[in-house]
């Protein structure tokens, strides 16, 4: 279930006895940790709340935790962090972490906790779901796993997150921003502190109240080098010989070689030519980007690119690159000699 979902929960039914949250996106887990503890202790944190490590967390303080009356409020929060029995790859007859003894006094524990308690367990990351401690879990309380947001989420929070500090971003704008991000790469493990991080300094470079530009994002966003190989393959479309040479060398000062460099552009002038030959049967950027297993950024930043050169170009275009790369190869030509050869003549 969702963060949302947990919000509501809480809201419609009150606070239930027994809570597990899991799941990759640590910020939502914290933050629903925090709201579960802003709801529960709402007096003297001191006696109505206890954190337990899990690691090497035994029965008997656990049981004594939670059987603890609350003081001043209707309940008590005890809150376990990355419990042992719930982690994958830990068996619950290991020795190390635990018995099946050991395991059944928690579960004992969970199934009679008191109307007075509220247990909540906390593991970043995944969980084993074939675990009996994790199905008692599941019965007498709620799970909730927390993973990477959707897109249009992820566009709201960034909204309000900037409106916080008076900042605004258009529609094309905050499109960009996800993209550039890579929170959404499906290889990627970015989360919501990641994007906070990036949006601290957004609102710093553009000011209270004022709007975001790109030129803003292009002061504060990591540098990727995929961005930056349109950046050059467009310079060279628009014969623009001084600004693909200095793209070049600001990719080489990033660290980029220039065999890397060669082969990142190969790549997109194939994958321009694959999607622009999609779009032409009637294929939108979503259904491209899956066909080709693309991300639909790069998708559209190919049919962009590609509208404006025609096949036979794209295709000689290729050509030169397996060129370049086997006169580098090959040792009949210096890699950067190589390189500058391409970039003047590439769309030619």
């Amino acid at each position: 279930m969702s963060y949302r979902q947990f919000i509501n929960e809480i809201k419609e039914k009150g606070v239930g006895r027994c809570y597990l949250m899991t799941g990759c996106e640590t910020y939502l887990v914290d933050k629903g940790w925090e709201h579960l503890m802003g709801t529960v202790v709402t007096a003297f944190p001191e006696m109505n709340y206890t954190q337990l490590e899990g690691e090497h967390l035994e029965a008997e303080p656990l049981s004594a935790a939670c059987d603890t009356f609350p003081f001043g409020c209707e309940k008590r929060l005890v809150a376990v962090r990355d419990f042992r029995l719930l982690k994958a790859g830990k068996t619950e007859g290991d020795a190390e972490q635990g018995s099946s003894k050991d395991a059944q006094a928690f579960i004992d524990i969970i199934a009679n906790l008191p109307d007075t308690t509220c247990l909540l367990f906390v593991s970043y990351g995944g969980v084993d779901k074939r675990r009996r401690i994790f199905n008692e879990i599941k019965k007498t309380g709620s799970v909730y796993e927390f993973d990477r947001v959707e897109r249009d989420d992820l566009g709201t929070w960034i909204r309000n997150t900037l409106s916080r500090s008076g900042v605004k971003i258009a529609s094309r704008e905050l499109d960009t921003f996800i993209n550039l991000s890579g929170y959404l790469d499906k290889s990627g493990s970015k989360t919501l502190y990641d994007m906070e991080n990036l949006l601290s300094k957004l609102t710093g470079y553009v000011g209270e109240g004022g709007t975001v530009a790109m030129q803003h994002m292009e002061a504060v966003m990591p540098r990727n080098p995929e961005h930056d190989i349109f950046k050059l393959i467009n310079a060279c479309s628009e014969k623009k010989v001084a600004e693909s040479l200095r793209v070049y060398g600001d990719l080489l000062l990033e660290g980029e070689s220039s065999l890397g460099i060669l082969a990142l552009i190969s790549r997109q002038i194939k994958n321009m030519m694959m999607t622009a030959s999609l779009h032409e049967q009637r294929m939108d950027a979503r259904s491209i980007a899956g066909k080709l297993k693309l991300h639909e950024y790069t998708v559209k930043l190919c049919l962009k690119y590609s509208a404006t050169i025609s096949k036979p170009v794209l295709q000689s275009a290729f050509n030169k690159c397996l060129d370049a790369e086997l006169g580098i190869k090959s040792g009949k030509m210096g890699d950067r000699l190589a390189m500058e050869l391409l970039l003047v003549s590439l769309f030619e």
